[in-house]
């Protein structure tokens, strides 16, 4: 029955993309981030809802007589590179028949990407988009954050499918999440839902904690170190997150906090000398194939692990989104993710300072902000979990290109800094001083 009406609900709306693109989206949005399908049984667990979706929403913007736009955006420029990089070690691949669903999974990510870059350009569309994002990951969060209270730490939140399937991937997600749902407390849908909000935010840290990834918590204490650094309100951080912080930390079980300090020993730990192996195998393969790498998914090709696995270690995942890259497509595809994540950084805060002294765009500054953050989390948690083709990292990245364009929208049609009226100049006057 739950199957049944999660169908009957969302097959309307998906329809209904074909007349408003934004609508599919939002529909596309929900079921890449949440997985409700995966929620239920029978036949509706494996039906493609989001090929469908796809699929009404492209056809919606063929149709549509709305103005499309491609921005021009250095994270666009990125992107495409990469992309065009990894078409072709999928095309040299060692096993190009093992490397062609991951270039598929890869390709959808991206497709989305730029389907929600081009429709959602307006500030109500990418408010929605956000908003819908992370409700779907506070689906997730709030339940594991409830789940650790009432076990008192001693069970594991585990992953909620998808691009989110372990806890390993689920304690990364949700710390990339965390800025996000912060975010929702300084500018809530609605004044009644702002300290919800931070109750909600609280759940999410707590479910981090929860998943009792070691991955995880590095990246969560990644995420909070530089939102100290770069708070202008250092002192009441201090006096208010960390004495909440030590009391979760002191709250978890023994097990827990065994778990997390065996990081401390990880030279003797089996799992990360395991993950040394790995990584030992992408430089390597890499350092026989400089420029195209072994293409996606070669550390499951027997021929390369004959080869290139370093002798007495059984293999596995690479466990690192850098090792990962790098065996996959080599150094120059390992240079050019780093210029997607570094392009994204400076990026998201760039806009953020930009947007900063606006009135009407401060909102826009402190998403840009708390994407920043985002991204600083997957870079470090990524050292030891393998999501290159994560796909809420390209979403985020997304949402910076989207942020840009509505803020120069929002900007054009007039700005005030303290409810006084100024004028600013533009990004393309900027640019074209001579169309000024």
């Amino acid at each position: 029955m739950r199957g049944l009406f999660l169908f009957v609900l969302a097959a309307p709306w998906i329809a209904f993309a074909l007349f408003k693109p934004h609508v599919g989206v939002l529909i596309w949005n929900w079921f890449s981030h949440m997985n409700p399908h995966l929620e239920v049984g029978g036949w509706v667990r494996t039906f493609p809802f989001l090929d469908f979706a796809a699929g009404c929403t492209i056809i919606g913007i063929i149709l549509g007589r709305d103005k499309k736009s491609f921005p021009s955006h250095p994270i666009m420029l990125a992107l495409i590179l990469y992309f065009i990089w990894v078409l072709f070690t999928t095309i040299a691949a060692f096993n190009v028949d093992l490397a062609i669903p991951k270039l598929t999974h890869f390709l959808k990510v991206l497709l989305f990407a730029f389907v929600a870059i081009i429709v959602m350009q307006s500030p109500m569309r990418l408010k929605a988009f956000v908003w819908i994002m992370a409700l779907s990951l506070a689906y997730v969060a709030v339940k594991g954050g409830l789940f650790t209270i009432l076990t008192g730490g001693g069970a594991r939140v585990q992953g909620a499918g998808g691009m989110i399937e372990d806890n390993n991937q689920l304690a990364m997600a949700l710390s990339m999440f965390l800025p996000v749902a912060y975010w929702h407390f300084q500018h809530p849908p609605h004044p009644l839902l702002k300290w919800p909000m931070l109750g909600a935010t609280a759940l999410v840290a707590i479910s981090i904690l929860g998943t009792q990834s070691r991955g995880g918590f590095v990246a969560f204490a990644a995420v909070m170190a530089m939102t100290l650094l770069k708070s202008n309100k250092k002192f009441v951080y201090i006096a208010l997150v960390v004495p909440l912080v030590i009391g979760a930390v002191t709250f978890m079980p023994d097990s827990w906090k065994n778990r997390i300090q065996s990081t401390e020993n990880a030279t003797e730990d089996d799992s990360f000398v395991g993950r040394v192996s790995m990584w030992k195998f992408s430089t390597n393969l890499a350092g026989d194939n400089i420029l195209e790498g072994g293409g996606f998914d070669v550390f499951y090709d027997d021929k390369a692990r004959e080869l290139y696995m370093p002798s007495g270690f059984k293999p596995r995942a690479p466990h690192s989104i850098y090792f990962e890259v790098l065996a996959e497509h080599g150094y120059v595809g390992l240079i050019l993710f780093l210029s997607i994540l570094f392009t994204g950084w400076y990026s998201a805060g760039s806009a953020a300072k930009r947007f900063r002294p606006y009135d009407q765009t401060k909102w826009l500054s402190d998403l840009c902000a708390a994407i920043q953050l985002s991204l600083v989390g997957y870079a470090v948690g990524g050292l030891t979990v393998n999501i290159a083709t994560f796909d809420f990292f390209y979403h985020l990245l997304a949402v910076v290109v989207m942020a840009n364009v509505v803020g120069e929208k929002i900007i054009i049609k007039g700005v005030t800094i303290d409810g006084k009226d100024t004028k600013v100049t533009t990004v393309l006057e900027k640019w074209s001083p001579h169309k000024a």
